[in-house]
C-alpha cells in the first residue's frame, strides 16, 4: 500500500514537471522584465521561485537585461530603470498605451492610397499601422525598423524596402551612415513618424542616431504625418529633431490635456484628435 502511494506521488510530480515546461531564455527574460515593470522592485529569490530556475540563472538574466538598459540590478533583486534610455527601449515602448497607439495607427493608415510609397520610422506607434497596410493593394513600405520588416515580410501586397545600417537591439532598428545614405536615394509619398517628447511645439528624442534617421526620413518624403500619444506632452527627451509645423497631418489621442490643446490651437497647429 505504501509503495502504491509513493508511486502515485512520484507520478503526480512527474505530471507537474511535464505540465510546467521550462521557458526559453528570451521568454524567461521577457517575463522577468514584465514582473519588474509591473512591481517596480522584485527580489531575486522571488524571480527564481516563480520561474522555476536557479538563482545563478536569474543573476545571468538580470545582468543581460541591465546591459540592454531594461532594468537596474541591485543586491538581492532588480528595479525598473526609469532613465531616458529605458523609455526609448523597444520592449518597454511596445507595452505602453497599446490601445491608444492602435487608434492612432488606424487613423493614419487612412492616408495611404493603393499604389503609393510610404516610409515608417522605428516607433512602436507606426508599427501598429502594419495591420492596416496589409489590406491596401500594391504599396511600397520603406523602413529602418526590423519590427516592421518582421511584421510585413510575408505580405504579398507590400514591396518592402529595409534600409540596413548599424543595428540596435535597444531600438530594434537600423541607423548610421549606411541607413541615411539609403534613405537619401529614395522618395516616398508619405512618412509616418512619432516622437519621444513634445516641448513647446518641438519634437525630441533621446538618441542622436535616431534623430538623424528621422530627419533623413522626413527629407525623403513629399508629405509628413506624426502620431503622438498624449503622454508625449508630459515627458522630456534630449535632442530636438523637428517642429510640429513641419507636418502635414498630426494625430493625437483624445486624452490630451486642455492646456496642450489650447497651446496647439494658439500656435495654429492643425491636429486631429482620435
Amino acid at each position: 500500500m505504501a509503495n502504491s502511494k509513493a508511486k502515485s506521488s512520484h507520478d503526480d510530480e512527474h505530471l507537474d514537471a511535464e505540465q510546467k515546461q521550462p521557458l526559453k531564455a528570451e521568454e524567461r527574460r521577457q517575463q522577468i522584465l514584465t514582473m519588474v515593470q509591473s512591481q517596480k522592485t522584485v527580489q531575486l529569490d522571488h524571480l527564481a521561485r516563480e520561474l522555476g530556475v536557479s538563482r545563478m540563472t536569474v543573476h545571468r538574466d538580470l545582468d543581460l537585461l541591465e546591459s540592454r538598459g531594461l532594468l537596474r540590478k541591485e543586491r538581492g533583486g532588480a528595479t525598473a530603470e526609469s532613465s531616458l534610455l529605458f523609455e526609448s527601449n523597444f520592449h518597454y515602448r511596445s507595452q505602453t498605451d497599446e490601445g491608444i497607439k492602435k487608434e492612432l495607427a488606424r487613423a493614419a493608415a487612412e492616408l495611404v492610397e493603393p499604389g503609393s510609397a510610404i516610409m515608417l520610422d522605428d516607433s512602436t506607434t507606426t508599427l501598429m499601422m502594419c495591420d492596416h497596410l496589409e489590406l491596401i493593394e500594391n504599396i511600397t513600405v520603406i523602413t529602418n525598423s526590423l519590427a516592421v520588416c518582421e511584421r510585413l515580410r510575408g505580405s504579398s501586397n507590400v514591396q518592402l524596402i529595409v534600409t540596413g545600417g548599424n543595428y540596435s537591439d535597444t531600438h530594434k532598428s537600423f541607423s548610421g551612415l549606411i541607413c541615411e545614405q539609403a534613405l537619401s536615394q529614395l522618395r516616398s509619398d508619405w512618412v509616418f513618424l512619432s516622437a519621444s517628447s513634445v516641448i513647446d511645439n518641438r519634437l525630441f528624442h533621446q538618441d542622436q542616431e535616431i534623430v538623424r534617421v528621422k530627419r533623413a526620413l522626413m527629407a525623403a518624403s513629399e508629405r509628413k504625418a506624426l502620431l503622438l500619444t498624449s503622454r508625449k506632452f508630459k515627458t522630456r527627451a534630449l535632442t530636438q529633431f523637428a517642429d510640429l509645423t513641419e507636418f502635414d497631418k498630426v494625430f493625437i489621442d483624445r486624452q490630451l490635456d486642455e492646456a496642450s490643446k489650447q497651446r496647439l490651437n494658439h500656435s495654429r497647429i492643425d491636429f486631429d484628435l482620435v
